[in-house]
Order: C-alpha cells, then sequence, then structure tokens
C-alpha cells in the first residue's frame, strides 16, 4: 500500500498515466470503467499524483526512514521554508480537488489531469524536458509492486 492507495489503485493510476501519455483513448475508456467500488479514474489519478508529488518531495529533501527526531524536525523547517516544496504541497491539493470534483468518465479531464501529474513528475528530474515519460512511470510501477 502506498501512502492511501492499494497496490491496485497504484497500478491502475499509473496505466492511466501511460494510457494518456500515449493518447490510447480504448485503454482510458476501459480503466474509467472500472469495477463496484473502485474510485473515478479522475480521482485516482490525482490521488496517486498527490502521492508522487509527496513522494517526489521528501526524496528531494532527504527524508530517510532512519532519521532522529531532531533530524525529522530539521527537515520539517527546511520543507516549510522551500517556495518549491510550498508550490508542490499546492498542486497536489489541487490536483486532489480537481479529481474529486471531476465527471468520471470525461476522457479529456482524465488526459489534462494525467499529464500534469506526468509533468509534475518529470519536474524534478534532473533534465525534465529530457526525461523520458514511459521509462519513468516503469520506475513508479516497479516502486508500487516492491511495496505489495
Amino acid at each position: 500500500m502506498t501512502d492511501g492507495l492499494t497496490v491496485d489503485e497504484s497500478l491502475r493510476a499509473l496505466a492511466a498515466l501511460e494510457a494518456a501519455w500515449k493518447d490510447d483513448d480504448e485503454a482510458l475508456t476501459a480503466l474509467s470503467a472500472g469495477c463496484p467500488g473502485e474510485q473515478p479514474l479522475p480521482a485516482l489519478v490525482a490521488a496517486y499524483g498527490e502521492h508522487a508529488i509527496d513522494t517526489l518531495m521528501a526524496l528531494a529533501f532527504g527524508l530517510r526512514s532512519s532519521m532522529t527526531d531532531e533530524e525529522l524536525e530539521e527537515l520539517t523547517d527546511a520543507v516549510s521554508s522551500n517556495i518549491g516544496a510550498r508550490m508542490a504541497a499546492l498542486l497536489a491539493h489541487t490536483l486532489r480537488t480537481w479529481g474529486a470534483t471531476a465527471p468520471g468518465d470525461d476522457l479529456t479531464v482524465i488526459k489534462v489531469i494525467a499529464r500534469t501529474v506526468i509533468e509534475a513528475m518529470r519536474a524534478v528530474t534532473e533534465e525534465p524536458s529530457k526525461t523520458d515519460v514511459l521509462p519513468l512511470l516503469a520506475t513508479f510501477r516497479t516502486y508500487a509492486l516492491g511495496n505489495a
């Protein structure tokens, strides 16, 4: 499980990100149909985006599970004083709100949310404009499967 998302939810969201990147309406339609009890696809993609942004920001600031309380406090202060981190938190919140209010079967909205998530993921790489999206998504898929 990843921050409130199950592995299956993470994999569904990643499949939607990939389908949106490839402009594969057939795959997005199938993914948006979902099953009873599943989150609507826009909400799921937005929630995954929030998770990805949070994860990438934690890595960017050097968060480690072995940190002491004092180190965590210092890191919290550094994050809260960083404009980039605050903007990332605002983007994550905006994605969550947007996804929660979007129609579940509107492929255009799903694609726009997905591309926003992808660009947020690329933004923290060394050369965002040169970062290949499909290998990046594969890395996140491997991470999701590794945390099963």
